[in-house]
């Protein structure tokens, strides 16, 4: 099944405030190629959830959040409240039906890549290392803290490797983060890893941005 590519120019999506508009362009746009495809196709592809055969319920993060494709909403539940919609910003969003859009279902291959091995990666490589600086910056000797927040957003430790952790940006999509903490001869650094199926989830370019969505989480 052939999915649908979004244009996510990561230069557009990282200023948010002066590219307001092509969001919004982005978002409706994105809306409108989900209502051609039948839920339950979106829905097996994807690893979310039919409800009530008119919105998807998946996981971001550590979030349960709720997609209505007919009245182009994204929210999640405050308290599980049905009354208590907590509408998503519109990075999230943008972000979300990417996902959605672009997904085809396969499995995940259980083997860790850089970056750089990813389609096109060569092309943005050298600019992830700054991307993860402030995180090297923030928990330099500080690998119990980061643990413990990434855990705040939905991540999981793995204990292949000291101080790293699993997040789940989404259901199909893990990214293995390793600290290496600040010694007498290394400053601090981070490792950022994905799976192999990585690039039938996500266009490199929205990868990078997943990125920078995680850094700013952990940095919060």
């Amino acid at each position: 099944m052939n999915n649908f590519n979004i244009n996510l120019d990561p230069k557009i999506l990282e200023n948010l405030d002066s590219n307001k508009e092509t969001y919004i362009n982005i978002y409706n746009n994105s809306f409108e190629k989900l209502a051609k495809i039948e839920i339950e196709n979106i829905s097996k592809r994807t690893k979310s959830e039919v409800i009530d055969r008119t919105k998807l319920k998946l996981n971001f993060f550590e979030r349960k959040v709720f997609l209505e494709i007919k009245n182009k909403k994204i929210y999640y539940l405050e308290g599980n409240q049905k009354d208590s919609k907590i509408y998503l910003d519109i990075f999230s969003s943008v972000l979300i039906l990417h996902y959605l859009l672009n997904a085809d279902g396969t499995p995940l291959e259980n083997k860790w890549i850089p970056f750089r091995e990813l389609p096109d990666g060569l092309f943005y490589w050298r600019t992830i290392p700054k991307v993860l600086e402030p995180l090297a910056k923030k928990y330099e000797s500080s690998g119990d803290k980061f643990l413990k927040k990434i855990i705040e957003i939905g991540g999981k430790i793995n204990k292949s490797f000291e101080n790293s952790s699993v997040v789940y940006p989404f259901s199909m999509f893990p990214v293995l983060m390793i600290l290496y903490e600040k010694d007498e001869e290394f400053e601090a650094d981070f490792k950022v890893l994905f799976d192999s199926s990585a690039h039938h989830y996500l266009k490199t370019y929205a990868i990078k941005l997943i990125i920078l969505y995680i850094v700013k989480k952990l940095c919060s």
